[in-house]
């Protein structure tokens, strides 16, 4: 018996299946024809596209169950871990960083360097006054977060990531804004601590 073709976007839904899709990816035009095919592929699977076409992403998504539903829930293709808090300061400051970026109307992509995420991170990192432990400390969040897909290391500058914009899809404006706000109450309560 002859093994069975593969489909013609067979490379987008294994793509997919490792992490989001970028328009400067080589699938990507592929994934634009057969669209639809691959959202019902997904969908008898329990998982949904998420296509943002003019932001130039696409990724998986597995909805929550629905309470009222009586059939068994499908088991979660990832598991969810919680961010920490110094991580989601990092999301959050490089959230804040897109939306200024695109309010500027200024093209292509955001890149910062890493100057520009310690100068960022800096209020929110204050142990003491060890540059050493800092430094280290900044480049394994920014690990954390290129693992995550928040940022990418440019080709050749290993000093300058760009913001991915699927953290627009992930920490949304109103989630933003929310955020922003309880770091501003971490914030003050930190300044008004009393000292040891």
């Amino acid at each position: 018996m002859q093994p069975q073709a593969p489909l013609p976007y067979a490379h987008v839904i294994l793509k997919l299946l490792r992490g989001a899709i970028y328009s400067d990816d080589s699938h990507w035009d592929r994934l634009q024809s057969y669209l639809t095919p691959i959202k019902e592929y997904f969908g008898k699977i329990g998982l949904q596209v998420r296509h943002y076409e003019t932001e130039g992403f696409a990724y998986l998504e597995q909805p929550d169950p629905d309470p009222e539903d009586q059939t068994e829930p499908l088991p979660r293709l990832t598991a969810r871990h919680p961010l920490g808090f110094k991580i989601t300061v990092l999301c959050v400051l490089l959230r804040e960083q897109l939306r200024q970026f695109d309010a500027s109307d200024a093209t292509g992509r955001l890149v910062l360097s890493i100057e520009k995420i310690r100068d960022l991170l800096q209020p929110y990192l204050q142990e003491g006054n060890n540059e050493e432990r800092f430094r280290r400390e900044v480049d394994g969040l920014v690990k954390q977060a290129m693992e995550l897909g928040f940022l990418k290391r440019l080709s050749g500058q290993d000093e300058n990531y760009e913001v991915r914009p699927i953290l627009k899809a992930k920490v949304d404006a109103d989630t933003l804004e929310l955020l922003i706000e309880l770091l501003k109450q971490k914030l003050a309560a930190y300044a008004n601590r009393p000292a040891d």
